[in-house]
């Protein structure tokens, strides 16, 4: 039997990233920082990045990404900058934006390569800050105790994060409604059946797990 997986997942809702993006804009704006240019960390900070520029009135956005070698849900992937800025900066105010510091790694290479392009002020934004973190934002909304430490699904990766996550019910073949229980006893999170049979489907289609008569498997 493969060695069973657990730990804390929590699917977020537009509601609150839209709820959570909007409270660290205006804590921005009431701390009188008044960025010129956004710089959005792709993947996960492009929507938030985007949000805060029409809260604040930032006309220029623009994307450096960083990429996580690792596993989803873990805290040891090592972070490289994979996409550098192709855009002047020098002597504008920067907002760096993401969606999450777990490990900070991303974040802290972003501003150090930012910082060597001439900004006049370069601060960091996110919406969520887990405390072991290495890097603390500069604004944030929610903080969220290292006791704590929850794997987030975000909206604009769930069915992403879904892919990943659900083999690792499927140490044992399950039927449906086994695979939803898993995701509750293992994940401690609720998926519809609709939005399950998807990502099975999802995952059929790639060869990641079969079915036979009601049960499905780990390829």
């Amino acid at each position: 039997m493969d060695k069973v997986e657990s730990f804390k997942c929590r699917i977020l809702t537009w509601d609150e990233i839209a709820k959570w993006t909007e409270a660290v804009a205006y804590d921005i704006a009431d701390n009188g920082f008044r960025p010129t240019v956004v710089i959005g960390l792709t993947r996960g900070g492009w929507v938030p990045a985007r949000v805060i520029c029409d809260h604040l009135q930032v006309k220029r956005l623009y994307a450096v990404k960083t990429e996580h070698w690792g596993v989803t849900a873990s805290t040891d992937g090592k972070a490289l900058l994979t996409q550098e800025l192709n855009a002047s900066i020098a002597g504008e105010s920067v907002l760096i934006v993401d969606d999450i510091t777990d490990t900070g790694e991303s974040l802290i290479l972003a501003e150090q390569h930012l910082k060597t392009m001439g900004p006049k002020e370069v601060r960091t934004a996110t919406l969520l800050h887990i405390t072991h973190s290495k890097k603390e934002p500069d604004y944030y909304e929610v903080e969220v105790p290292d006791e704590d430490w929850t794997w987030f699904i975000f909206p604009w990766n769930l069915h992403e994060d879904l892919r990943t996550i659900l083999p690792k019910t499927l140490y044992e073949p399950k039927t449906v409604t086994g695979i939803q229980k898993g995701f509750k006893d293992q994940f401690q999170i609720d998926v519809p059946e609709e939005l399950l049979r998807r990502t099975l489907r999802h995952l059929a289609a790639t060869g990641k797990v079969h079915k036979k008569g009601a049960k499905w498997y780990k390829a």
